[in-house]
């Protein structure tokens, strides 16, 4: 594949991201009063969120949220590797932000269309893409879930999606501080799914084992 370039020769998609920089620039120019405070104050995030690092899925936009208000963990579906899995990267930040910035609250994130969950449906060449293959087996009991409650095939996907974060807030409390913190009322762990399409989240209800509108779920006016 050949990379896109304009009549000077420069790449398209870094000239994309340099003009975009320019605009964060003049931002940066307008409100700096607040960048600073966020370079020379503590960080107080007030979520950790743990998401997809599709490039559709957004946190910041989803929520509104500010600089400094997410802590944010994204790698491809959404996964949480069990405390004993050997994956350091999650459990790491799961530590920090917990330990050290504060923070009580932690949402896993899917979303519909996931490439991630749908990667298991088809082979994944172990000699150009063995990383991938390892990493996406974090999503397998939830294919396995689905498959052995043989939903309709046009709901599997939907189905699977829901099915691995409910699987990822499982593995969640397999780290110390957090089964502590949740036990001991201080820290709550929520699983959300991001409807493209509709602009809409789902939140699963522990208690009855149901997805309903996030606002709804939270009693919002």
């Amino acid at each position: 594949m050949t990379t896109a370039k304009d009549s000077s020769g420069i790449d398209l998609d870094i000239k994309d991201a340099v003009e975009g920089y320019e605009r964060f620039r003049l931002e940066f120019e307008r409100d700096r009063t607040f960048f600073k405070n966020l370079a020379t104050k503590k960080q107080k995030p007030k979520l950790l969120w743990i998401g997809c690092c599709d490039s559709r899925v957004v946190p910041s936009q989803i929520t509104s949220a500010d600089p400094g208000e997410l802590f944010e963990v994204r790698n491809i579906a959404n996964c949480v590797p069990p405390s004993w899995a050997g994956d350091d990267t999650v459990g790491a930040a799961i530590e920090y932000a917990l330990a050290h910035l504060g923070v009580d609250d932690i949402v896993v994130c899917g979303h519909s269309g996931c490439g991630g969950i749908q990667a298991l449906a088809e082979p994944i060449p172990p000699d150009q893409e063995a990383h991938l293959g390892r990493w996406v087996e974090y999503t397998r009991r939830a294919h396995e879930l689905v498959a052995a409650a043989r939903v309709p095939e046009p709901e599997r996907i939907g189905a699977t999606i829901k099915a691995h974060v409910q699987f990822q807030l499982d593995n969640l409390m397999t780290y110390e501080i957090v089964a502590k913190g949740v036990a001991e009322g201080r820290v709550g762990i929520h699983g959300w799914i991001y409807d493209m399409e509709l602009g809409e989240i789902q939140a699963y209800d522990p208690k009855t084992g149901a997805w309903r509108g996030l606002l709804d779920a939270v009693g919002a006016p």
